[in-house]
């Protein structure tokens, strides 16, 4: 469905007239938020023994495990199944600076460094999800141009901001991604999610076929 939306309203000559652009970014990242944070809340946070927030796994132990495998033991990101090869760039830790105005040009050069793609393959995967979450949540995000400096024009990439944890706050993490590679990372996210299994067990069994076990509690 993104795709598709975000195809047509690339073309939309009005919105490019109204708002000097076709709100492509714009879109992506307000699809994106609930796609990255409810994740993030209510099956990453259980998973890892954080209290106070609603706990899904047990709609789907399957997904619930993967989490677990894919975050656990400090895995890096580029070994997870949503993980777009050469689209990050990441910093781990970069001194503090105010997210709303204008970012300091130290901070677009080094994600512009080839040690920052290196990095966003080889971070945990945790740290870059939850980078992205914070980010998303609180508002740490930059638009970039094609050279990957901050824009009011034509958006080709983005940039998030975020605090590394609750009592640092010192320094930020920093995240870097086009905006074709952060759809199609929306894409590899969703498909992960999606690939719990239910679906082979429907093929498997039939969609009429019930658990003798629920089939007694009838």
């Amino acid at each position: 469905m993104i795709e598709q939306i975000s195809d047509s309203i690339g073309e939309h000559e009005r919105l490019v007239d109204e708002w000097g652009g076709p709100l492509r970014t714009t879109f992506l990242l307000a699809m994106s938020t609930p796609m990255i944070v409810l994740p993030m809340e209510r099956l990453f946070k259980p998973a890892f023994g954080h209290g106070g927030v609603a706990d899904d796994r047990p709609l789907d132990q399957s997904l619930g495990d993967r989490v677990h495998a894919t975050f656990a033991d400090q895995r890096p990101f580029g070994d997870a199944g949503f993980f777009v090869p050469t689209t990050w760039s990441y910093v781990p830790s970069f001194p503090y600076f105010p997210v709303a105005p204008a970012w300091p040009q130290e901070a677009f050069e080094a994600l512009g460094r080839s040690e920052a793609v290196e990095a966003a393959a080889a971070a945990p995967a945790a740290d870059v999800m939850k980078c992205l979450r914070n980010a998303l949540s609180h508002g740490g995000i930059a638009y970039l141009d094609e050279a990957g400096r901050q824009t009011d024009d034509a958006t080709n990439m983005l940039g998030f901001a975020a605090f590394p944890r609750q009592n640092d706050r010192a320094h930020l993490r920093l995240l870097r991604i086009s905006v074709d590679g952060y759809q199609q990372f929306l894409r590899a996210w969703a498909d992960w999610l999606a690939d719990s299994g239910v679906q082979s067990t429907l093929d498997d069994r039939g969609p009429g076929w019930l658990d003798e076990e629920v089939a007694r509690s009838d």
